[in-house]
């Protein structure tokens, strides 16, 4: 990040939700080496509060900006058995944490939507126009309806209020510190546990969806980025400009971990869904050029893997 920038971030008494988890322990690293002061943090996660209203309110009290990273998220297999309890907890803790900061006036709040928010119908790139051309995929529709919902918080919030709410919908994060739950990991992190464990491995999905990852390092800079140059309230996709074939992240993961056994696709999951962003409105926006390409991403995620499996 330029410097102006750095300075702007350092002037601000920031609360991050989520803050044990992994989008957010990069987050908060990134923040103490650019200097922000230990008093200007105050993190924000399920030992540190309910989520009540009554509580964020008093927690927002002083704060100039919120970024929102506490969701009920995980792989496909997480949200095939969790479904309702992922829609009921993230549209909860974003209903009070929207309203939290309204009451609060604080200047400004970021979170992030995803993908699966879109219609599944979609077979071409994702725009911002789109979002509301159909449902989200049937397996996808709890987190998918409460990321989507974000987009109407944004706009029924920013009315008479001085709080900018802004939603970046994000390509799926991956990287160092990543989940090591194999059940309910998403695909990146699980698929390189089990290529390093070495035995044959059994996917539950489909190979033939395209996605679009993004490195964790590229998206902490891409929110704080959002979070000084964003003027107003709104939604905006957000990524890495690399779309994938499940198939062909399969096989580049296999070769980058030296993986030899089989992989069966399973095809449980009829999928051809195209989940890559049209980015035009965040170029014009924020025009971060990220730093790390898909393979540069896996290469320094595998490696914390290798060393965190050994411990």
């Amino acid at each position: 990040m330029n410097k102006n920038l750095i300075s702007k971030i350092r002037n601000y008494k920031i609360a991050i939700t989520g803050s044990n988890g992994f989008i957010a322990s990069h987050l908060i690293a990134y923040l103490k080496i650019i200097g922000v002061q230990k008093k200007s943090l105050l993190l924000i996660n399920s030992k540190t509060t309910d989520y009540s209203l009554k509580n964020l309110i008093i927690k927002f009290s002083k704060i100039d900006l919120v970024i929102h990273l506490s969701s009920a998220t995980g792989g496909i297999k997480y949200t095939k058995d969790n479904m309702a309890t992922q829609l009921y907890t993230t549209m909860t803790k974003d209903l009070n944490v929207f309203q939290a900061a309204k009451i609060c006036k604080v200047k400004k709040v970021l979170t992030l939507g995803n993908f699966h928010a879109y219609p599944s119908q979609l077979k071409k790139n994702i725009n911002e126009e789109y979002l509301f051309n159909g449902l989200p995929a049937p397996t996808h529709l709890g987190i998918g309806w409460s990321k989507r919902n974000l987009a109407i918080l944004s706009n029924v919030f920013s009315r008479n209020s001085k709080t900018k709410f802004i939603i970046l919908y994000s390509a799926n994060a991956y990287g160092p510190g990543d989940s090591l739950d194999l059940n309910y990991g998403h695909i990146i992190p699980s698929f390189i546990i089990k290529c390093l464990k070495n035995k044959n491995i059994k996917l539950f999905g489909g190979s033939n969806a395209i996605r679009e990852f993004v490195y964790v390092k590229d998206l902490i800079f891409i929110i704080l980025n959002s979070l000084i140059k964003i003027k107003e309230s709104c939604h905006i996709n957000v990524g890495s400009n690399e779309k994938i074939k499940i198939k062909d992240l399969i096989k580049l993961i296999s070769q980058l971990t030296n993986f030899k056994k089989k992989v069966i696709f399973q095809n449980k999951i009829k999928d051809q869904s195209i989940r890559f962003a049209d980015k035009e409105r965040f170029n014009k926006v924020v025009n971060y050029k990220n730093k790390y390409n898909l393979e540069s991403g896996l290469k320094e995620t595998i490696l914390w893997y290798k060393k965190k499996l050994k411990k």
